[in-house]
């Protein structure tokens, strides 16, 4: 027995290849990616049953060679970023590729695919501190350690120093001023001991 609608009518059994050439059509018919809305004006397989016969909405336009409203990208074209975006810039994968060069680079950054391969600036600058001022907080000795600029976002390593979260702690919380590496011992250290002392530890 035919299954039918709320309203009596006959529902028909769209197969997968019937729903790829209606998307295909509407595609080219509004000449853009077709959205939810877009099939209720146009007669054919619901949104609904185009997701229920193919799980995502977005599988069903890639499937269709129809690029989804999204950062998503046809099938090959991740695999041609994969093999290309070490040797290329993202503006010429995007122009080989016929999109914009910000697609390519939201794929990139969500599968890690960094151009700076050596590192970001940051890790790269934390890896050279730790290396200059040790493993240890400068000011108690604990040895959980962060990175703090003495002089905010200072390239220079002498207004940098290593310290735990609770000397940093300290420091962000603008209980201490440090104006200089000096400062580490004769202002922040004698807050930590002061600090430690009432706390009873």
């Amino acid at each position: 027995m035919a299954n039918k609608t709320k309203d009596k009518r006959f529902k028909k059994d769209y197969s997968k290849k019937d729903i790829l050439s209606y998307l295909k059509g509407i595609n080219k018919l509004l000449k853009k990616s077709p959205t939810y809305r877009d099939l209720k004006t146009i007669p054919g397989p619901a949104a609904s049953t185009i997701i229920r016969r193919f799980g995502k909405w977005s599988t069903a336009l890639k499937l269709a060679n129809i690029r989804p409203k999204t950062y998503q990208l046809r099938y090959g074209e991740r695999s041609y970023i994969r093999i290309n975006w070490r040797k290329m810039t993202d503006k010429d994968i995007a122009k080989k590729l016929g999109i914009g060069f910000s697609v390519v680079r939201y794929y990139r950054m969500n599968f890690n695919m960094w151009k700076n391969r050596k590192g970001t600036a940051k890790a790269t600058f934390r890896k050279h501190a730790l290396k200059l001022y040790g493993d240890a907080c400068e000011s108690c000795g604990i040895k959980i350690c962060e990175w703090h600029h003495i002089i905010s976002k200072s390239k220079d390593p002498s207004d940098w120093c290593i310290l735990c979260p609770t000397c940093h702690a300290v420091i962000t919380k603008e209980l201490v001023k440090l104006n200089n590496r000096e400062d580490i011992k004769g202002v922040l250290l004698p807050f930590v001991k002061k600090l430690y002392y009432d706390l009873k530890i």
